[in-house]
C-alpha cells in the first residue's frame, strides 16, 4: 500500500527519467506484438457478443477456477486467460482518409471496448442514479491535461517503431505488480484496489504513444503468454462471473455495497463484502478507463482537423 502511494507521487513529478525507469524502457522494444492470426475476425464477432450479453456466456463456458498467480508461463493455459485478438472486432475506420493512430478505432470504438467488459448483471451504478462513464469525463480531462502538462518537454516521440522479434518481453516489476494487483481485485482490500486503480488511471492519462498501445488500446495482438491492462480486465471478468454463482440476491447485494461505501448505511456485516466492494470497483475502473478514452481518442480520430466543434460523447453500444 506504501509502495503504491509512493509510485502515485512519483509519477507526479516533473521527471521524465521516472516513466522511463519505471515503465517505458520496458516497452521501447513492442515485443509484445505479435502478427494478427487467420481467423481472428470471426473469433473477434464471436466474442463481441460474450462481452456484451447480459448473460456473458458463462454457464455455456463452464470456466474453471483458477488460482490468483498471474505467472506468464501457464498464461496460455489459464482458462481465464485470453489474447486481446479473441475477443473484439477489428476497429472501424470513420473513413477511408481518417486513419486511427496505432490501429485504435474510433473513440467509440474504444469507449464501447471498455465498458463492455462489465457484464449487465453485475452493473449497479445506474440503480442508484450514478452517473455512467460520462461522469468521469471532467475528472479525465483533468488528469490528462495534467498528465500532458508534466511531459510537455520530454521530447516524446510521435510514432512507434517497429516491434522487435529477437527480445523475449518483460512487462517490467511495476507494471507486473500493477496488474497482478488488478487480477486480484476481487479478494484484496478495497483500499489496496484503489490504490493499483489510480496508479493505472494515472499511467494510461500519459500521451506516450508506447503507454497509449500497450495500456488503452484493445485492439491489440498479444504475443505468447504477454499481458496487457485490457487482457488481465478480460480474464478476471471471466473469474468474476464464476465467484458470483453462490451469491445470492446479488444485484441487492450490490446496491447495499453501494450505500455502504457512499458512507448512506452503517457497516452490516454484508456476506461476500470484499467481493461486492471488488466488483464495484472494477464497475467504476472501466468506467474511468472509457472516459480517459475519450477524453485522449476525438483529436486524434476527427475527420476534419480543422474542426473546432469539438467531439459529441459516443453513443454507446451496451446491450
Amino acid at each position: 500500500m506504501a509502495s503504491l502511494s509512493l509510485v502515485e507521487e512519483l509519477l507526479q513529478k516533473p521527471h521524465r527519467d521516472i516513466l522511463d525507469v519505471l515503465v517505458l524502457n520496458y516497452l521501447q522494444s513492442r515485443s509484445y506484438l505479435c502478427s494478427p492470426v487467420g481467423g481472428a475476425e470471426e473469433r473477434h464477432l464471436e466474442s463481441r457478443s460474450y462481452l456484451c450479453s447480459p448473460v456473458g456466456g458463462a454457464e455455456e463456458r463452464h470456466l474453471e477456477s483458477s488460482e490468483a498467480n498471474e505467472g506468464s508461463d501457464d498464461l496460455e493455459e489459464d482458462p481465464f486467460f485470453f489474447s486481446d485478438s479473441q475477443l473484439l472486432p477489428p476497429p472501424l475506420s470513420s473513413s477511408p482518409s481518417a486513419s486511427p493512430p496505432s490501429g485504435m478505432g474510433s473513440s467509440a470504438d474504444v469507449v464501447n471496448s471498455f465498458l463492455c467488459l462489465v457484464p449487465v448483471q453485475v452493473r449497479s451504478a445506474q440503480l442508484l442514479q450514478e452517473g455512467g462513464y460520462e461522469s468521469y469525463v471532467h475528472d479525465a480531462h483533468t488528469l490528462v491535461t495534467d498528465c500532458g502538462s508534466l511531459s510537455l518537454s520530454w521530447d516524446w516521440p510521435i510514432r512507434l517503431r517497429p516491434p522487435s522479434d529477437e527480445d523475449q518481453f518483460f512487462e517490467g516489476p511495476l507494471l507486473g505488480v500493477l496488474f497482478t494487483r488488478l487480477g486480484r481485485v476481487l479478494e484484496q482490500p478495497y483500499e489496496v484496489s484503489l490504490q493499483v486503480t489510480a496508479v493505472l488511471s494515472r499511467l494510461s492519462s500519459f500521451s506516450h504513444p508506447l503507454l497509449q498501445e500497450y495500456l488503452m488500446n484493445p485492439y491489440i495482438h498479444l504475443s505468447h503468454c504477454c499481458r496487457s491492462l485490457f487482457s488481465v480486465l478480460i480474464r478476471l471478468m471471466g473469474e468474476l462471473m464464476q465467484r458470483i454463482q453462490p451469491v445470492s440476491n446479488l444485484t441487492d447485494r450490490l446496491l447495499d455495497t453501494r450505500r455502504h461505501l457512499l458512507g448512506l448505511t452503517p457497516n452490516t456485516g454484508l456476506e461476500h463484502l470484499t467481493l461486492l466492494k471488488g466488483i464495484i470497483v472494477l464497475e467504476e475502473f472501466c468506467k474511468e478507463l472509457a472516459a480517459i478514452a475519450f477524453v485522449k481518442l476525438p483529436l486524434e480520430t476527427r475527420d476534419s482537423p480543422g474542426d473546432s466543434a469539438g467531439p459529441a460523447v459516443p453513443h454507446l453500444d451496451l446491450q
